[in-house]
């Protein structure tokens, strides 16, 4: 036996160059890997050329904007609802003001009436709508007059440069009206409340813009995606790690750590080759955020850092998602929608909409953390000379800390993982407890006293002594394995649960070869599963050398001790046979220097030296299983627990694995399940038999044979001459109770009873003296272990049991209408009908009976369904985004307008972005009624009463008043800090409040901003241009649907069928009875969807209804077939349905872009037409929908022989397909 010392590091390295080699074999999936992470990368640096605006001016002075009054304009019309007699002495007096002379008012009963305005494209229309008299809103047509936006975000531009000129977004309000009609509307309140006018002292206020400190601000929505990019540009390495982790869990890794693999090494061999990986990717995105200045200030350290950490913190995610999701796909799937969600709320950090408190708290998820640290970069960048942000010096801190949470949440999730993956094994995983951490056994290892069997530890249902042999006095004392009162009992729906083991008790001994013996389901597999440590018991316990499996503690010891060749092969396809060996022999802490010769001497000793650099995956059945006995025998193990060793293999493999098994038996222990009474009866000393989880009897073959044989077998040979009656009267003359088992032309059987030994001799005698009655020979055998195993089994329990089990075995093929029961009554279905009836009836019966099976095939496909769904899904997506964005945002919304957006309160504390209202005296006199007018409005002031500071010299304020002219003729002007889109208007509703209040009002004026769209209108375009997305996307379905038929030929089911008379044409119909109805009804249903997003459409689409059923017929045959045609070509290879899919769909949008670009129109479309099915559909629709009167009478055709080409093409290519 090998010395062995198993450490993390040397299993770490084995299974990292497992690793290495995998991603070197495995080529394709490798390329996709780095492929589509490469994509990333470069869509990031493309979409990043244009996102980063550097708006650093060196030190821009204030920008004078002139009076309100200066505004000039014609092209509009103003409107007001509701027309009542105060309302409309309102607009009245608007009407007065120096920018409405000439213009007409017109008053509407209500808003909705206001829709009946006909107006030019040249016009249009500004909406009063009065809430009551002194609050209303200011509606303007969308994207018109009044930034479409509420607020400047925080990382946006608020001023550019456009032909050299600086421009403010903030000024549009002054520039383009909005200042002038609200200052109108004002004064003509305050002078209907009071009778004062003030329509000149709000007419003669000047704006500013206050003077523009260096800044650093992004694109907006631009940046946004740029940010997405960044969240998702490690997705493809983390759905790679998912999958393949996951994998590996399932199929694997409790059968290495059965062979003494730590956790830790499993882990960190997957982590630290993909922190290799996101390394790379991680150097690539922090150099595209650098070299296109996405991020300024901050260094390149911090970026990588940043990108790092996230990196690796979401591989630990993927870790964890693996060990809590059992499907691949789905493991890969679920981190990736939850990297998306996390880090999309992220960008509420980005906009300052969470509290501190919430942000810190959803930091712990980790795609949220980096979209938080990506938002202080930029937040970095652009508070470099904020005004209101005085906590800003702090964000370099506040980065480090984000840094240390991606750090937390890396080890946040590694702890996850290690704790799930003891409470949700695999299948043959040990389950712990919830709490398993809080119990000392799990900290400190106890060395439990030995186990000492005593006399009385019996089970009271254990069978008779006299089933079980005596122990030789030479392995007295010698017992290796003790088993006693072994239960094990799993879970079988909700509340039923099945016993597999029930109360075994026996011990196997060292320096023997045991055979465990049962039939099928008897409990063999579970109590070597036990013995191994790959499950533990119900109850009862094992033993082995004192060491018991079923604790963690002993589990190690047990696992240096033990060999094992489970029942399912273990090696990895992808390594050659010597590397397998090589890997698991570090595993099982094999030291490095005898690691080789160990690999050399297993090859050796099991004659596989010729298929050494043979990869696992390439191996007959009967290599793979020696190839996992191979394994098991590495390092010279104590005990040998094998199941079902030589399963599959041939006779000189089996004998070969005998010959070893025999050679290593002194002083080994080795335990063996076997189907084979043969290999039984020749290599193992002792017999156990089992069945239904209980202990039937145990001994050498000599001892079963005696005591559940059935006697011997008299066999004799007869020429013709000989007389049945008589050898039978001359057998029974000896023997009575003597049977005939057995009788044909030249051979007699007869069974003797063990105890008629003594007749033997007299009944030889006469024998031989009957030789010239007609027997030539005979010959007396002993009864075989098979017999024994059918008398102990029971003739009606072998009954019951095999229909049973092939009662289960028919429900289970029931399920699977790929099967071979299906398979066969196909055959006989085309069979009997090929004998019964002929020509075209036999043709309509065998297409049916094919639609039949693929119907059930389809209906048992989960996996294609689900990604047919998910198509389904993207396909509304856009049109249900663009009527989302209609509800959302070309439907009338209001934006109030207060102080309290921007200035605080009186007694407030600081509060970013709030400022103090700074008041500047300029009259020479005291303006005290106007100050406590204003603090009456709940604003925080700054009063300089002498007059000695410059408003728009002040950015560190928001806004700022300055008083001019004299105590009884206030004249104002109001500057503006230009990061705050609302300031004008929100400063003018302060002066018109103010001024209100030195009248001796208690009112107060409020104002709202607010937009309103035209409805829609309908044209005949409208259909074509939803279609530019759904019909692509539908193209993407076919290889979904129309590929079974592979699978159809490497199980070699097409082949069966041909032979049994089924017509190519009947197979390949009966295919699209199901395939064609199945692929128009998504179509349809993408249709209807797309009329019930679009209904202003709705009498184009009546109209045309009959052409768009009659193409879409014909395009879903075509395609259909189509991809039966690319299915039969390539049926010797992979199904590959996404690749196909995905070159449908690149196909489709090329010749969509390919035609709209194209300047001849009907001559370039035509050839798109006929050439590309997938373009088919929307080409004839552009046919029959676009093609313009002079491209008529260009082709010299008319619109009914349009409509006939464009039906035409599409049967074109459904007959070309058929033929093909």
């Amino acid at each position: 036996m090998s010395k062995r010392h198993i450490t993390v590091g040397q299993q770490t390295w084995a299974l990292l160059c497992k690793n290495f080699l995998r991603k070197w074999r495995m080529k394709r999936e490798t390329s996709l890997e780095w492929f589509f992470s490469f994509l990333l990368v470069l869509f990031t640096y493309l979409f990043s050329s244009n996102v980063h605006q550097d708006n650093d001016f060196p030190q821009m002075p204030a920008v004078d904007l002139g009076r309100v009054d200066n505004f000039n304009d014609s092209n509009y019309v103003v409107t007001f609802a509701p027309e009542s007699k105060t309302t409309q002495e309102i607009m009245n007096k608007v009407a007065s003001a120096p920018f409405m002379k000439g213009r007409t008012i017109t008053g509407w009963p209500d808003e909705k009436s206001m829709n009946k305005l006909d107006l030019n494209y040249s016009m249009d229309a500004v909406r009063v709508i009065f809430n009551d008299n002194f609050s209303y809103h200011l509606k303007f047509f969308w994207g018109g007059r009044i930034p479409k936006m509420k607020e400047h975000r925080d990382h946006s531009a608020h001023c550019q440069t456009v032909d050299e000129k600086v421009t403010c977004e903030g000024s549009m309000f002054w520039e383009k009206g909005f200042i002038a009609f609200q200052a109108a509307i004002n004064a003509a309140i305050i002078e209907i409340t009071t009778n004062h006018s003030v329509m000149e002292e709000l007419m003669s206020v000047t704006g500013i813009n206050m003077k523009i400190l260096p800044f650093i601000a992004q694109e907006g929505v631009t940046t946004d995606f740029f940010i997405f990019f960044c969240i998702i540009s490690f997705s493809t390495l983390i759905y790679y790690v998912s999958v393949n982790v996951t994998q590996e869990r399932q199929c694997m890794k409790s059968l290495m750590t059965m062979m003494g693999l730590r956790e830790s090494a499993f882990w960190l061999s997957w982590g630290l080759m993909y922190t290799g990986f996101i390394f790379i990717m991680a150097t690539l995105m922090a150099l595209i955020v650098k070299s296109t200045h996405v991020v300024v200030l901050t260094g390149f350290a911090v970026v990588f850092t940043l990108f790092l950490l996230y990196g690796m913190s979401l591989i630990t995610l993927a870790f964890l998602m693996s060990v809590l999701v059992k499907k691949p796909f789905l493991s890969g799937l679920v981190v990736y929608l939850l990297t998306v969600f996390w880090g999309s709320l992220g960008f509420t950090a980005l906009y300052r909409h969470l509290p501190a408190f919430l942000e810190w708290t959803l930091c712990l998820l980790s795609p949220f953390a980096f979209t938080a640290g990506m938002a202080q970069l930029l937040h970095l960048d652009y508070d470099v000379n904020a005004n209101s942000h005085l906590d800003s010096s702090n964000n370099p801190n506040l980065i480090i800390a984000i840094l240390f949470m991606l750090v937390f949440d890396t080890l946040l999730y590694l702890v996850l993982t290690l704790y799930f993956d003891k409470i949700f094994p695999t299948e043959y995983g040990r389950r712990h407890s919830p709490c398993f951490f809080l119990k000392s056994s799990f900290w400190f290892q106890h060395r439990k006293a030995d186990h000492v069997a005593l006399e009385n530890e019996i089970d009271l249902d254990s069978p008779s002594n006299d089933a079980f042999e005596p122990v030789p006095p030479e392995f007295q004392g010698k017992e290796a394995i003790r088993i006693k009162n072994l239960k094990k009992e799993y879970k079988k729906g909700k509340n039923e649960r099945v016993e597999a083991l029930k109360g075994l008790v026996f011990d196997i001994y060292e320096g023997q070869i045991t055979a465990l013996l049962g039939h099928s389901g008897a409990g063999k597999t579970t109590l070597l599963n036990m013995l191994s440590g790959l499950s533990v018991p119900t109850s009862g316990s094992v033993t082995i050398y004192n060491h018991s499996p079923s604790e963690a503690a002993d589990l190690e010891t047990v696992s240096k001790l033990t060999g094992v060749c489970p029942q399912s092969n273990v090696q990895f396809g992808f390594l050659t046979v010597r590397e397998n060996l090589w890997l698991f022999a570090k595993i099982k802490g094999i030291q490095p220097h005898e690691a080789k010769q160990e690999v050399q001497r297993v090859l050796r000793d099991l004659e596989m030296e010729s298929i050494q650099d043979i990869l696992a995956q390439n191996l007959s059945g009967g290599q793979k299983r020696k190839l996992t006995f191979g394994i098991a025998i590495l390092g010279d193990p104590q005990i040998l627990l094998l199941d079902e060793p030589t399963a599959g293999s041939d006779p000189l493999s089996r004998h070969r694995v005998w010959n070893l098994l025999k050679e290593r038996k002194l002083d080994r222990v080795i335990l063996f399940s076997t189907q084979f009474m043969d290999e039984a009866d020749i290599l193992a000393d002792r017999k156990v038999f089992i069945s239904n989880g209980k202990l039937k009897c145990a001994g050498s073959s000599l001892f079963l044979k005696k005591k559940w044989g059935i006697g011997y077998h008299l066999s004799l040979h007869l020429n013709e001459m000989c007389n049945p009656d008589n050898v039978t009267s001359l057998v029974k003359q000896h023997i009575p109770d003597a049977k005939l088992t057995a009788q044909s032309e030249e051979k007699l059987v007869y069974t003797l009873p063990l105890g008629r030994t003594n007749k033997f001799p007299d009944l030889y005698r006469d024998l031989d003296r009957c030789s010239n009655q007609g027997i030539e020979n005979y010959g007396v055998s002993m009864t075989t272990l098979n017999e024994v195993f059918l008398k102990l089994e029971g003739k009606s329990a072998m009954d019951e049991s095999d229909s049973g089990i092939w009662g289960q075995l028919q429900r289970d093929r029931t399920k699977d209408p790929g099967s071979l029961v299906e398979l066969e009554q196909l055959l006989s279905s085309c069979h009997e009908a090929k004998n019964a009836v002929r020509g075209m009836v036999l043709w309509r019966q065998q297409a049916c009976a094919i639609a039949r099976v693929r119907f059930l095939k389809l209906k048992n496909e989960k996996k294609t369904l689900m990604t047919i769904l998910l198509l389904l899904g993207i396909s509304f997506f856009p049109q249900l985004l663009e009527h989302l964005f209609y509800e959302l945002y070309q439907k009338s919304y209001s934006w109030g307008l207060s102080p309290n957006m921007y200035f605080r309160s009186p007694g407030q504390p600081p509060q970013a972005p709030l400022t103090h209202l700074l008041v500047i005296n300029k009259t020479g006199s005291s303006i005290e009624n106007f100050i406590h007018s204003l603090r009456r409005q709940n604003i925080a002031l700054e009063v300089d009463a002498f007059g000695t500071r410059h408003g728009p010299d002040e950015p560190s304020y928001n806004g700022a008043i300055t008083v001019s002219g004299d105590d009884k003729d206030h004249r104002f002007s109001i500057a503006c800090n230009t990061k705050r889109l609302n300031c004008f208007p929100v400063l003018m509703d302060i002066i018109s409040n103010g001024l209100l209040g030195i009248l001796n009002s208690s009112e107060h004026i409020q104002t709202d901003r607010s937009t309103y769209f035209e409805e829609h209108t309908s044209d005949e375009y409208g259909y074509m241009s939803n279609a530019f997305f759904w019909i692509p996307v539908a193209a993407c379905f076919t290889p979904y649907i129309a590929m079974s038929s592979i699978g159809d030929y490497k199980k070699k089911t097409y082949s069966q069928l041909r032979i049994s008379g089924l017509y190519p044409s009947a197979y390949w119909f009966g295919q699209a009875l199901v395939d064609s109805p199945l692929y128009f009804f998504i179509l349809l249903l993408m249709q209807i969807m797309d009329y019930i997003f679009n209904p202003d459409e709705i009498m184009f689409i009546i109209q045309n209804l009959l052409i768009q059923i009659l193409c879409s017929i014909g395009y879903v045959s075509s395609l259909i077939f189509l991809t039966y045609v690319i299915s039969f070509i390539f049926r010797n290879g992979r199904k590959n349905s996404g690749i196909w899919s995905f070159f449908f769909l690149i196909i489709t949008i090329f010749s969509i872009v390919a035609t709209d670009i194209n300047e001849y129109e009907f001559v370039g479309l035509l050839p798109c037409t006929i050439l590309i099915p997938p373009f088919t559909l929307i080409g004839s629709l552009f046919i029959f929908s676009e093609i313009s009167p002079d491209s008529m009478d260009y082709v010299g055709s008319s619109e009914h022989y349009i409509l006939y080409l464009a039906l035409l093409i599409v049967r074109r290519h459904f007959h070309l397909n058929v033929h093909a």
